[in-house]
């Protein structure tokens, strides 16, 4: 398996990993063999980049959550965002989020049952179910630093319910500002700036969201050094709930394609999430964050500073940052014979330089 821009796909490559639509149905599933319709609805969608098989790899790696509990926990977040669209126009916070409450308590028992919990695959979203899987991979991400820090249970169900509506509120801003291509008026910031306390209020109400996991709708654009909004908060006076997701929000946005930016690479992202511990983000928080998300996920291309070119196969609990790399080009491109395997934590003069698209590509 091996990750490819959506832009260096060609008919005949074969799907490795589902992807889902805003209906939590999978748009396209594992197996299927690719041709140019199929390529030109992935680029319409707004895909950048996918999971493709490649002989020469026989890693299997098993998603944290699996596509079909996907698929339903993207169905269940869309129904709990289109209920509060319709409560807030109806000027009334009845919601019932029963289902919801449910989805969060059995990915709470998913992660509360791992041991070592790695983030080692990019989480493929399309444009057009950007919000609903944002909100799945911000609460799954946030839940693990969660149990890295020994919350309890409850602790990580409020953590995770918080996390999963943090942008509730955005169901009061017109799409036409949420979709604007380029950049938003001082008047349209304003009102995106509105979505923290919108979505506090439509859950103020709610009996399944407790005042702690309403304190991440409400603060999840509270930074560290004070200089968030909506109420300039600063290093501990934000909730600890609302200092783990607000990283992870960072990062899942600088990772997927919207109409206003083009994705950045996972550690691009990876790298400004920790240039920024301690500034914007609660630095304990950061320190989880980095041992958890890795920055070059499975299937990635990368190119080492002997020149060589390989795959990233593999990555091992506590050392994200240095994964295994199976080599397939030498230093001057050319395909080796007999590809290598090594390991970057234990290889101590070997380290990534880039991340590069496959040379015979």
């Amino acid at each position: 398996m091996k990750l490819i821009s959506t832009e260096k796909l060609k008919p005949g490559m074969i799907v490795a990993r589902p992807i889902i639509s805003d209906a939590g149905i999978l748009l396209l599933n594992s197996d299927v063999t690719l041709n140019d319709s199929l390529i030109e609805l992935i680029k319409r969608r707004g895909i950048p980049f996918l999971y493709v098989k490649d002989d020469r790899i026989d890693t299997d790696v098993k998603p944290l959550i699996s596509p079909d509990d996907t698929a339903k926990a993207v169905y269940v977040i869309k129904k709990a965002f289109d209920q509060a669209l319709q409560s807030s126009l109806r000027r009334s916070s009845q919601m019932n989020l029963e289902l919801l409450n449910d989805i969060v308590s059995g990915i709470v028992e998913i992660i509360s049952r791992q041991n070592d919990l790695i983030v080692h695959l990019i989480d493929i979203k399309n444009a057009d179910s950007y919000t609903f899987q944002h909100s799945l991979q911000v609460m799954t991400i946030s839940l693990m630093i969660g149990k890295s820090l020994d919350m309890t249970k409850n602790q990580l169900h409020n953590l995770g319910m918080g996390a999963v509506l943090h942008d509730i509120g955005k169901v009061g801003i017109p799409k036409s500002i949420l979709n604007k291509e380029g950049p938003l008026t001082e008047e349209e910031r304003n009102i995106v700036r509105q979505h923290p306390k919108t979505g506090f209020e439509l859950l103020q109400d709610c009996s399944l969201v407790w005042p702690t996991a309403r304190a991440v709708v409400l603060q999840h654009h509270e930074k560290w050094d004070g200089s968030g909004y909506p109420r300039g908060l600063a290093g501990e006076d934000i909730h600890i709930y609302s200092r783990i997701v607000t990283p992870v929000n960072v990062y899942d946005a600088l990772i997927s394609k919207r109409p206003y930016q083009e994705s950045m690479l996972p550690h691009q992202a990876y790298y400004y999430i920790k240039g920024k511990g301690g500034l914007l983000f609660d630095p304990l928080v950061v320190e989880k964050f980095l041992d958890i998300v890795a920055p070059y996920p499975i299937g990635t291309w990368v190119k080492l500073n002997s020149g060589e070119v390989g795959l990233v196969t593999s990555i091992e609990p506590g050392k994200v940052a240095y994964p295994v790399v199976k080599i397939f080009y030498d230093n001057n491109l050319k395909p080796l014979k007999n590809p290598t395997t090594i390991s970057l934590a234990e290889n101590t003069i070997l380290s990534i330089d880039e991340v590069v698209e496959e040379p015979s590509e």
